[in-house]
């Protein structure tokens, strides 16, 4: 078998940054949007084929191992991405308040379970706190820290969700597509020795 390196493809590498990093924003922006967080799902399903197709392009058809890898990765890509960028975004624009508890509420869903959010009094201002994953509000009267985002672009997040810790996730999201770009792009493909050559 003769080993040979695929074909450097400088506008396809464009590309393929340019979707990583329109995945990575659409991972930010869905925490934004609201009520058009159909319309950012719709933009990273878009975002998410196009990932998947430029990928294949870089290795022949004979080569395709790559296909099933970047399908997963350009999922993943999205937790890390969404968890670190909310940190990163709070570290810069978000203010710590000391809170007390002054109602629970809870917010009927007709496809899905009910949800549940605090009302809290931070000293003069008044938020609303949604607990983030694996977390639970708060009993009335219970005191606790919240990082609210001055610019009002991001939800609220628990003070020890923001952090160095939490931000670099952001950077692994980015470090997980260069390696594996890397290895689709830079790896020997195996082509057959022709016939006359093996004699």
């Amino acid at each position: 078998m003769n080993r040979t390196r695929p074909e450097f493809q400088p506008k396809r590498l464009v590309r393929f940054s340019l979707l990583t990093l329109g995945i990575i924003a659409g991972s930010f922006l869905i925490m934004t949007v609201g009520n058009a967080v159909i319309v950012v799902a719709f933009a990273l399903a878009i975002l998410w084929l196009g990932y998947v197709f430029t990928v294949t392009g870089f290795r022949p058809k004979t080569s395709r191992w790559e296909l099933f890898p970047a399908m997963a990765l350009a999922i993943v890509t999205i937790f890390p991405a969404n968890i670190g960028s909310h940190s990163l975004w709070l570290t810069a624009y978000g203010e710590t308040l000391h809170c007390k508890v002054t109602s629970i509420e809870t917010h009927v869903h007709r496809r899905s379970p009910n949800t549940y959010s605090n009302e809290l009094q931070c000293g003069d201002r008044k938020v609303t706190y949604l607990p983030s994953m694996y977390r639970e509000v708060h009993e009335v009267g219970a005191e606790m820290d919240i990082v609210v985002d001055e610019t009002g672009v991001v939800p609220n997040l628990e003070p020890d969700k923001v952090g160095l810790g939490h931000s670099l996730l952001l950077l692994v999201a980015l470090l997980m597509n260069a390696a594996f770009i890397f290895l689709v792009a830079w790896l020997p493909v195996r082509s057959p020795v022709p016939a006359e050559e093996q004699e």
